[in-house]
C-alpha cells in the first residue's frame, strides 16, 4: 500500500492511496508497487487537489 496526504490552503487534507492486490500463483506474484503504480498515485492526488504539487520541507 502507498499513501499520501495532500493539502491545499484553506481546505481539509485529502488522503490518496493505492493498494497492490497480489492475485494469481504466489511464485509469479509481484511483491510491491511499481514505478508506474507510484506515478498513478501522484496523478490521482494531483487531480483531487486540482493544482500543482510541491514537496514539503
Amino acid at each position: 500500500m502507498a499513501a499520501l496526504i495532500g493539502t491545499k490552503s484553506g481546505h481539509r487534507p485529502r488522503p490518496t492511496h493505492r493498494m497492490h492486490l497480489g492475485r494469481g500463483p504466489a511464485r509469479s506474484r509481484r511483491k510491491g508497487l511499481t514505478e508506474t503504480d507510484c506515478a498513478h498515485l501522484l496523478d490521482a492526488a494531483h487531480q483531487q487537489l486540482g493544482g500543482s504539487m510541491s514537496r514539503a520541507s
